[in-house]
């Protein structure tokens, strides 16, 4: 049951917080004594009410999941979900609602069931499904002896050669461990495919042997080399003690649709500004999803935030000081290739975005934002303390590692202000790209308080008079060498993943 004496509690708490500091102010009237525009505190107490009770999200989310189901760009699915959200902005009254489209290398859907089967040194059913992009397998499957790769580095894969030819590649999360860089990884994988390997199986699924999408065998979203798998937990064990042992021999067919050069469309709409200077903030998610689930929180949730917090200003009546546009992007699990995409379609622009806030995080209780090591945004979270404290959602965090894994990455690496919505991930690894990512899954109540930070920060940065500095690349890599990324930013700019 939902807690909504909690929600009400928290609002009037936001709501006393902001209005009792604003009434003993001894600062001029436009602000209060902490800086914050005391213009810019009424809307967010105006705006924290629609946010809280009106409650959208959590139905947007059971639409997008249970209705419309699990959406792999360029799905059939998929486009009936950029209908429903092109339908849903429109009936909002949002302007300038339209879609973008970008062209993927091809699209990928199973196209039946998979099988797998352990044939030494015994036989046994194996819990297999399809890697996505993978090619079908030839008629009949592939079959083959294991051979567990320890290094998934390209020098490491050709100095493995003679192991790999012939064999079924077996990688678990120690070896993707070795190749982290997202470029790097899809060098060695598809040298793999090059070095004669007849399949590849990635053993990186959870407990009780559910199949975790892993998504990295092409980060482009063109097809592999070769048949590739994703196997259960417990299976993945199994054969790793057994090759301790002596040889392991293993099967796995299936047949998936593959289309070559298909158009993916980003959806777009906006609230314009009360300024005609061009200035916007971005509030982002991507629409796309693996189908094991139905994608309710990798990313319904994400989707429901952004078209929760659309039809929160609206209803509110408000009219920020910048335009602020929502997006919704495809393909990024394979690769961020939809906001990548909007980024170069919109370069020039780009000068113009006060900043991006994306939700990706799934659904529980949010803690704050993901500041990226920028001091100047840390700050600027800090003057929304009164508003984000109140949600229990008013801290920063500068861990790094998930810094290019979604779509504030193309923005932050322009050096566009950047935020991605920061929450607990362990519960939610537990269901991410599995087939437990369902909405009875998705909790109503921290639903709703990700919904609100997502709302109150991007309104008040819509609002407020003063912007935070765009940084220069070499500002930029400075950045994510404190974050200790730019060695992977580096690799995937060489491979033009950026």
């Amino acid at each position: 049951m939902i807690n909504t004496s909690r929600i009400r509690s928290l609002l009037i708490l936001t709501i006393v917080a902001c209005v009792s500091t604003a009434g003993a102010s001894t600062a001029p009237p436009e602000t209060t004594g902490n800086g914050l525009p005391l213009e810019v505190r009424t809307a967010l107490v105006l705006l924290g009410g629609q946010l809280m009770i009106a409650d959208k999200a959590y139905e947007y989310d059971r639409q997008l999941s249970d209705e419309i189901g699990p959406r792999l760009t360029g799905s059939a699915n998929y486009v009936k979900a950029t209908d429903w959200a092109v339908a849903e902005f429109t009936r909002l009254g949002l302007s300038n609602v339209h879609r973008e489209s970008w062209e993927i290398p091809a699209t990928w859907e199973p196209e039946s069931v998979a099988t797998a089967r352990m044939i030494a040194p015994h036989e046994q059913r194996l819990h297999l499904e399809s890697e996505g992009w993978s090619p079908s397998t030839p008629n009949g499957g592939v079959r083959g002896n294991v051979y567990y790769l320890k290094d998934a580095n390209p020098d490491a894969v050709k100095a493995d050669t003679p192991h790999i030819e012939n064999s079924i590649v077996l990688i678990d999360r120690a070896t993707l461990s070795t190749a982290s860089a997202r470029g790097t990884l899809a060098d060695g994988l598809r040298m793999i495919g090059e070095e004669g390997a007849r399949g590849l199986i990635f053993g990186v699924g959870s407990a009780n042997n559910a199949v975790n999408m892993y998504g990295d065998t092409s980060s482009t979203g063109s097809i592999a080399n070769l048949p590739a798998g994703n196997l259960g937990k417990e299976d993945t064990l199994l054969i790793e003690r057994l090759l301790q042992e002596g040889p392991v021999e293993v099967e796995f067919s299936f047949r998936n649709r593959i289309r070559e050069h298909v158009k993916v469309d980003n959806v777009v709409a906006e609230i314009p500004g009360r300024e005609a200077n061009g200035e916007y903030v971005l509030i982002g998610a991507h629409l796309d999803s693996w189908q094991p689930g139905t994608g309710a929180q990798d990313n319904g949730t994400g989707v429901a935030t952004v078209l929760g917090v659309a039809q929160a200003i609206k209803a509110a009546g408000l009219t920020p000081r910048r335009t602020m546009r929502f997006v919704l992007f495809g393909g990024e699990e394979e690769g961020l290739l939809g906001s990548i995409h909007y980024v170069r379609d919109h370069i020039a622009e780009l000068p113009k975005c006060a900043g991006d806030f994306i939700a990706d995080t799934g659904a529980d209780a949010p803690k704050g934002w993901y500041t990226f090591g920028r001091e100047d945004e840390k700050q600027a979270i800090v003057a929304l303390a009164p508003v984000l404290n109140s949600l229990g959602a008013g801290g920063t965090t500068d861990f790094g590692a998930y810094t290019l894994d979604t779509d504030e990455a193309p923005f932050l690496v322009k050096g566009v202000p950047s935020f991605a919505l920061w929450a607990p991930m362990d519960k939610y690894f537990l269901i991410h790209h599995q087939p437990s990512d369902t909405f009875d899954n998705v909790n109503q109540r921290d639903l709703n308080l990700g919904v609100a930070v997502v709302g109150l920060t991007a309104y008040a940065f819509a609002d407020m008079q003063t912007t935070l500095k765009h940084l220069s690349s070499t500002e930029v890599e400075e950045e994510l060498k404190s974050l200790e990324v730019l060695s992977p930013y580096r690799n995937m700019e060489e491979h033009k993943l950026f």
